[in-house]
C-alpha cells in the first residue's frame, strides 16, 4: 500500500466519494480511480458492500477506459470479493477468473493466488464442490509458492469446510488439523481459535465430548488473545456445557480455564457500539 492510500483509508468515504467524483470532472481519471479502488476497500472492512461493489464497479469501468492492466486486475479481483459477501455467486465466480487471468498475464503471483482462492470459494457457493477443490488446492500451491503461509492455512480451512458442508468427517477434521498446525507455526491467534472450533464441532458431531470440550476451551483462550471477544463468549459457554459429560478429572482441569476466561472477558455492554460483525477469515484486499 503507498503512502496516499494510506491517507485515503484514514478520511470518511462520504468525502472520499466527493474527492473522486471532483477528480473524474477534472479529467484525473486514474486518481478517480485509485479513489473509488479506496472507498470500496472501506465500505468492505465495515460490510458495507453493495456500496463497496458500486465503488469497485466505478473503478472497474475507469481503469478499463484507461486499459490499465494492474488496474483493472485490482477492481475486478475487490469485485469478487464484494461479490462472495453478498452470495453473487455467479458474478462472481466470472469476476474472480477473469482477475486470476490478468494477474496470470502480468506475473503477478500474490493477485493470482488470491484471485484463484477467491475462484474456488465462488465455485463451492455455486455448490461446484470437485472444481472448487481443485482450485482451493491450486490456490494452496500458488501461496506456497510466494511462501505466504497465512495463505496456505486459509485454503486447507476452506477444503476442510467443503468436505464438511458434504458431511464427510474424516478428511474435514484432516484438514482442520493441518491448517491449525500452520496456524500455531505462524503464531495466528484468530486462525488456531477457528480450526479449533471446528475441530470441537466435528468431535462434538462424532460424541467425542471430552475432546469438544477441550477444543472449545483452547479456542476460548485463542480468541480472547485475538480479542475477538463475543465469538470466545459463545465458544467458552459451549464448552462449559460440556462439562458434566466429561470424566471429573478433565472437568476440574477445564473448569479452572473456563471460568478465567469467564471473568476476563469483557462486559457485554463494554462492546456496545463496536463493529465485530465483519467477517476477516475471507481474503484481504488489492489496494
Amino acid at each position: 500500500m503507498s503512502d496516499e492510500d494510506t491517507v485515503l483509508d484514514d478520511l470518511d468515504p462520504a468525502d472520499l466519494l466527493e474527492q473522486g467524483n471532483a477528480a473524474l470532472e477534472a479529467g484525473a481519471k486514474d486518481d478517480a480511480a485509485k479513489i473509488f479502488n479506496a472507498v470500496g476497500n472501506i465500505y468492505m472492512s465495515v460490510a458495507e458492500y453493495e456500496e463497496a461493489l458500486n465503488c469497485f464497479k466505478d473503478s472497474l469501468d475507469i481503469y478499463t477506459e484507461l486499459k490499465d492492466q494492474a488496474g483493472i486486475s485490482d477492481a475486478l479481483y475487490n469485485l469478487g470479493v464484494a461479490q462472495i459477501n453478498l452470495e453473487q455467486w455467479d458474478e462472481a465466480a466470472k469476476s474472480c477468473e477473469k482477475a486470476m487471468k490478468l494477474f496470470q498475464k502480468t506475473s503477478n503471483d500474490d493477485g493470482a493466488a488470491d484471485a484463484m482462492y477467491a475462484f474456488a470459494l465462488a465455485k463451492h457457493g455455486l455448490g461446484e464442490f470437485d472444481q472448487a477443490l481443485s482450485f482451493f488446492k491450486k490456490a494452496q500451491k500458488a501461496y506456497k509458492a510466494v511462501d505466504n503461509q497465512q495463505g496456505v492455512a486459509s485454503t486447507i480451512m476452506d477444503v476442510g469446510n467443503a468436505y464438511a458442508d458434504k458431511e464427510d468427517w474424516v478428511p474435514a477434521d484432516k484438514e482442520f488439523k493441518k491448517a491449525l498446525k500452520i496456524y500455531r507455526t505462524i503464531d495466528d491467534k484468530a486462525g488456531i481459535a477457528d480450526a479449533l472450533s471446528l475441530l470441537g464441532d466435528i468431535a462434538e458431531m462424532n460424541g467425542n465430548q471430552k475432546k469438544s470440550a477441550e477444543h472449545f476451551t483452547e479456542a476460548a483462550q485463542n480468541y480472547m488473545e485475538a480479542e475477538i471477544f463475543d465469538i470466545a463468549r459463545e465458544v467458552v459457554e459451549r464448552a462449559e456445557q460440556k462439562l458434566w459429560d466429561i470424566p471429573k478429572s478433565t472437568r476440574r482441569r477445564l473448569r479452572r480455564v473456563i471460568d478465567d476466561i469467564i471473568d476476563t472477558l469483557p462486559d457485554e455492554e463494554e462492546l456496545e457500539g463496536k463493529d465485530e460483525d465483519f467477517d476477516e477469515e475471507l481474503l484481504d484486499f488489492a489496494e
